[in-house]
């Protein structure tokens, strides 16, 4: 091989290698590590449990009535945001159901 060709991917390779290791397991880690410190019932999803079985999150599909806040999109299911309802059917474009 070239020297000058190893030259280059030597340090091509190690900063790959480098990087890698920096954003892809260190920086992740410690960003869990302080959530899970600082905010671990936020960092956990905020599950919602009832009778010992997850039911959803308090941060998912809150309904917002103050207009200080953000309006999400309207929930056409019932009871409103409830994200179990949501799911898609697999009925075609033209089935009569639909309409």
């Amino acid at each position: 091989m070239n020297s000058t060709f190893l030259g280059q991917v030597r340090p091509a390779v190690a900063a790959l290698l480098a990087l890698t290791i920096l954003t892809g397991v260190l920086y992740p880690l410690c960003v869990t590590v302080v959530a899970q410190a600082a905010f671990p019932r936020q960092a956990n999803g905020s599950v919602i449990v009832s009778h010992g079985r997850v039911v959803g999150s308090d941060l998912v599909g809150q309904p917002f009535g103050d207009a200080a806040y953000f309006w999400p999109r309207p929930s056409g299911t019932t009871p409103p945001f409830n994200g179990a309802a949501s799911s898609g059917s697999n009925l075609g474009p033209t089935n009569p159901a639909l309409v």
